[in-house]
């Protein structure tokens, strides 16, 4: 099995693009030192240091489970102090703690490995969406049904991979304030991660 590099940096570009409009709400809420290089450094050291312990058995794990490989051989991963993260390109908000990084980043690392991989890159490709429609139901919000594989991947590499079962309950618990995500873990747990696993395995 092939897996990418990660390589989790600041970007100089990204950040002065971004930071000055980032500011004023960061200043609203008393955290603009989460703007300053020294602290973006200290956190990328941070995550670096968290994922690493981490990295072989998760991706290796997503990789297996699913019978893909990541198309990219590099990924890099962005932290910057936006509000949230997101996985195209691969930003990651400085707002976590490394243990919480771990399950962050597990999961914007999977939207990445189920929509651009050795079989498939979505942006070119989107009969994805239709696919997951027809596995999953057509009836889900759009944020629901995206995150219904990525949330069995979660649930599968948290228990199965790790055994670290905290990481699987303390996600379900974030997601309830965000009723899509919420939604994706109901149906999760409702239909098996295994069963869900599987048919995404088969599809591609």
């Amino acid at each position: 099995m092939n897996l990418p590099e990660v390589r989790i940096r600041a970007s100089f570009l990204l950040n002065g693009a971004v930071i000055p409009l980032l500011l004023p709400g960061l200043k609203e809420t008393g955290n603009e030192k989460a703007a300053t290089d020294e602290y973006i450094n200290e956190t990328v050291d941070l995550y670096r240091s968290s994922w690493a312990p981490y990295e072989e058995k998760i991706l290796n794990g997503m990789c297996e489970v699913l019978d893909l490989e990541f198309k990219q051989n590099t990924i890099d991963a962005y932290i910057a102090p936006f509000g949230n993260s997101f996985s195209d390109p691969m930003v990651i908000s400085t707002k976590y703690s490394g243990d919480r990084f771990i399950e962050v980043f597990t999961h914007e690392i999977a939207h990445r490995l189920l929509t651009d991989n050795t079989k498939i890159t979505a942006s070119v490709d989107r009969k994805i969406l239709k696919t997951w429609k027809e596995l999953f139901g057509d009836d889900h919000a759009w944020n629901t049904l995206v995150h219904i594989p990525v949330h069995a991947i979660l649930e599968y590499i948290f228990i199965d991979i790790l055994n670290e079962p905290e990481r699987l309950e303390r996600d379900i618990q974030f997601c309830e304030k965000y009723p899509p995500y919420a939604d994706a873990w109901k149906y999760v747990k409702q239909e098996g991660y295994k069963n869900i696993l599987k048919k995404l395995q088969e599809s591609y």
